[in-house]
């Protein structure tokens, strides 16, 4: 018997109503809605602002801010500066990454590349995106000025050993005395450290702040030659190297002489210029 076209169409349409009616397992997967109508929050007293020590040039910044459901980009950006405060030649554009989660509060990192200028200042915008399309910027306004500003300065500080100050790194000094007494003092830039540590043949020696001085002890275990490195972690957690020498003990007069002498050991840092907090 022929069945007709039409009724070849009729059948094929009803065996598809079938199966939707049905549950449609051949036709239709399963979709899930998600519904997101909250934009991301910047907190602005968290991300990085305040003083940075320069250290290899590229700055290390930090993000934090609130997201409902879920994060698609967070991005931190360099600008030139404009008569009028308007965001000039982009300089660079960083992608951040999550370090911490934490409920719906997230923290991101991120690391520029390009080398910024000395006593020179930019605009730093930040921007979140979630996962909806939406977001939120800090570091400018609603007319597109800038908000937010770095600027490069130095930090000063002098390094002295048994009350005797380095002059450079990569020093030698000679000791008849196995405790050490070091200090160093910061000149300028204070705000801009977290805390200094020295190492000794890899033990790590701890500062103790007293106003613009940090302060560390330390007995040699003995005899024979020691390197010391001399670091400071500044508030965005980079890392920049101070001095770094060697000591040795046991000279043949046995006296304290130490070869070098009074000098300033110079580090860079960035001022990132807002009033809006620091990252710690």
């Amino acid at each position: 018997m022929n069945i007709s076209q039409k009724t070849t169409t009729t059948i094929a349409l009803t065996l598809i109503a079938a199966a939707i009616i049905t549950g449609g397992s051949y036709y239709w997967g399963t979709t899930t809605i998600i519904a997101d109508s909250t934009p991301p929050h910047i907190i602005e007293a968290a991300a990085t602002s305040g003083d940075l020590v320069y250290g290899t040039g590229h700055p290390k910044v930090t993000l934090v801010f609130t997201e409902n459901v879920g994060v698609q980009t967070a991005t931190a950006t360099l600008y030139e500066i404009r008569p009028l405060n308007i965001l000039g030649t982009k300089i660079e554009e960083i992608t951040l990454t999550e370090t911490t989660k934490n409920n719906n509060q997230y923290q991101y990192n991120g690391r520029f590349t390009k080398t910024l200028e000395a006593n020179k200042e930019y605009f730093i915008v930040y921007q979140v995106t979630d996962n909806a399309g939406h977001h939120d910027t800090y570091g400018k306004d609603s007319l597109g000025r800038g908000t937010v500003r770095i600027k490069l300065v130095q930090v000063e500080a002098t390094i002295t050993v048994n009350g005797v100050q380095v002059k450079h790194t990569s020093d030698k000094i000679y000791v008849d005395n196995l405790n050490l007494f070091i200090e160093a003092t910061i000149t300028t830039g204070t705000n801009n450290i977290e805390t200094i540590y020295a190492t000794i043949n890899t033990q790590r020696v701890d500062f103790t702040q007293s106003g613009t001085k940090y302060i560390a002890t330390y007995k040699l275990p003995g005899d024979g030659s020691y390197t010391l490195y001399i670091k400071m972690i500044d508030t965005s957690g980079s890392q920049t190297m101070l001095a770094s020498f060697s000591i040795e003990l046991d000279t043949p007069q046995r006296t304290p002489i130490i070869i070098l002498t009074l000098a300033t050991i110079a580090a860079t840092a960035i001022y990132l210029n807002t009033t809006e907090g620091k990252t710690r």
